[in-house]
């Protein structure tokens, strides 16, 4: 096949110059005739030419609009419907957001409360039954011969000769 095609355009170069030769043989007449001749086609080609791009204009110009439908009929719906949701969800965020503040406060509050009401007084209760047990340790070794030193003392010498003598 690749043999035919070259042989056909080899055939149209000799018959393109066989008349370009021509030409310039021919009287003045024959090429002026020849001239208006080629001005008529390249005129028609032009004009086909902007045939078919108006046609190819109007083509496109029918395909956006068709697309442009498109977009209107099935996608801005979906993207309005998307925000709607998306708007819901920004509120209920916003609504839990108020929520873990509002717990936040109270739980705040709830704390300095018990600090203030329960855990000072308990504070205090321990601290004076401290006092109390230390006053009454105190009052309670007066009379007795040795301090605690001395008794710490003879415990551990007792536990020396208890380990030494057993």
């Amino acid at each position: 096949m690749l043999k035919w095609v070259g042989i056909g355009f080899g055939t149209i170069l000799l018959a393109l110059i066989a008349l370009i030769v021509g030409l310039a043989l021919a009287p003045v007449e024959v090429r002026q005739s020849f001239r208006d001749i080629f001005i008529v086609l390249l005129g028609l080609f032009t004009l086909v030419g902007v045939i078919l791009m108006i046609a190819v204009l109007l083509g496109l110009l029918y395909i956006l609009n068709r697309i442009d439908r498109l977009a209107r009929g099935t996608l801005v719906p979906k993207v309005d419907e998307s925000i709607v949701k998306l708007n819901e969800v920004l509120d209920s965020t916003r609504t839990l957001a108020n929520n873990v503040r509002d717990s936040s406060a109270t739980v705040t509050g709830s704390t300095t409360f018990v600090a203030e009401r329960v855990v000072s007084p308990v504070i205090r209760i321990a601290s004076l039954a401290t006092g109390v047990r230390a006053a009454a340790t105190t009052l309670a070794r007066r009379g007795a011969p040795e301090s605690i030193a001395e008794q710490v003392a003879a415990q551990q010498n007792g536990d020396l000769n208890g380990t030494q003598g057993g």
